[in-house]
């Protein structure tokens, strides 16, 4: 068997770290900018130039844009979060003592969210079609998924009521316990009439080439008989213009609701193909390291200056009932830049009916409000979680 590197080796113990050479620690800290919305410029989170972000809370009383005095950061003691200069995030949870609220009464809060988004969503999709006019490599598409929100760089602030929580001390992680994905296949799944529509596993190589520093080049393959890969789709990182984080600091879970473009890529040339194709070509799949692959020493770069920066093993379940495709997926990924990976299990469902219509050419507002809150009411449901983290 090939000699694993010790950041490369799945730990037996998922909530120790795993152990980090020194020339890698080294070239972590030189990589990382802990103020930017990603670790790598190349892997960067790319939105429009006129989207729309959003957050705000809601619990009993209702949606609020102010944290309120019932609400208090907690640290979180889990090894497996993420840690920003050192620091465990914080979550928000309501610290009082209420009563408990009907079932029907806290649904009728929930569904205030759809006045609240409705004229940012219309307006993100005109602004979206305008700008994809005649490109038809782009496709809309309209996502909720579901996690939880962990602030950074707050302990040291004055209390709660009097604090002011700035976009970057936020940041939304969609990794939810392995129990939830349980509860969703045996409760939500058949309550809702979803059926399952394919199951796929898959492997995603992130490229990059010196002609294009600003750019991810998504490689999606599939693994022939014969354990090599298979390329089959090429496309770059999704374009934001909406996001919508919500903060439900009477559940365990967040919810974010997104509208993004994906972007095919049509530019790349038979020899430019053929230089990605040999980077994968190289590749061995190997289930004992992060990512799920491995490259030869000097073999993750070509000399063309294409190279690989991320690799990323994907299971995944996807679900649909008439309106809506929900996907259940675990992810194994790996940084080849700064020598750390993490494991993921994700629930995202796509809003199917409600992205075509928004794509009509004249948008009935009345309709969409209608849409909206028909699908916050599945949405509902899926905020049912046990203890998120302790």
């Amino acid at each position: 068997m090939s000699y694993i590197p010790p950041h490369k080796r799945h730990s037996k113990d998922p909530d120790r770290p795993s152990p980090v050479p020194d020339s890698l620690a080294t070239k972590f800290k030189k990589k990382l900018h802990f103020n930017s919305s990603s670790s790598d410029k190349r892997n960067r989170i790319i939105y429009s130039e006129d989207s729309i972000s959003k957050w705000f809370l809601i619990g009993s009383n209702g949606i609020e844009d102010e944290i309120p005095p019932s609400a208090k950061l907690v640290p979180l003691s889990s090894d497996s979060v993420q840690c920003k200069k050192g620091e465990k995030p914080s979550i928000l949870m309501n610290i009082n003592d209420q009563k408990e609220s009907e079932e029907e009464e806290e649904r009728t809060r929930w569904l205030l969210i759809a006045e609240k988004v409705q004229e940012d969503l219309v307006l993100a999709y005109e602004r979206a079609k305008t700008a994809m006019d005649g490109e038809n490599q782009h496709v809309l598409r309209l996502v909720a998924s579901f996690g939880k929100n962990f602030f950074y760089g707050l302990q040291a602030r004055p209390p709660m009521a009097e604090q002011s929580l700035k976009p970057w001390n936020k940041i939304f992680s969609s990794d939810v316990p392995t129990s939830y994905l349980q509860h969703i296949k045996s409760q939500l799944v058949p309550r809702h009439g979803f059926c399952i529509d394919l199951e796929k596993e898959r492997y995603t190589v992130k490229v990059s080439h010196h002609t294009r520093p600003n750019e991810t080049i998504n490689c999606k393959c599939i693994v022939k008989e014969d354990g090599r890969l298979s390329l089959y789709k090429v496309d770059l990182n999704l374009v934001r213009h909406l996001v919508v984080d919500v903060s439900c600091i009477d559940k365990n879970l967040d919810m974010r609701l997104m509208l993004s473009a994906k972007r095919k890529i049509t530019d790349l040339t038979e020899e430019e193909i053929s230089d990605i194709k040999g980077l994968l070509d190289s590749a061995t799949v190997d289930p004992n390291v992060k990512g799920g692959l491995r490259w030869p020493f000097g073999k993750s770069s070509s000399g063309d200056g294409y190279s690989v920066f991320e690799s990323c093993h994907v299971k995944a379940t996807v679900y649909k009932n008439q309106t809506l495709r929900l996907r259940v997926r675990e992810t194994d990924r790996f940084n080849e830049r700064i020598g750390t990976g993490e494991v993921k299990r994700e629930v995202t469902l796509m809003l199917k009916d409600m992205n075509s219509k928004l794509q009509e050419q004249n948008i009935d507002r009345g309709c969409v409000l209608e849409m909206l809150r028909d699908s916050l009411g599945t949405l509902w449901d899926f905020l049912h979680c046990d203890a998120y983290l302790t």
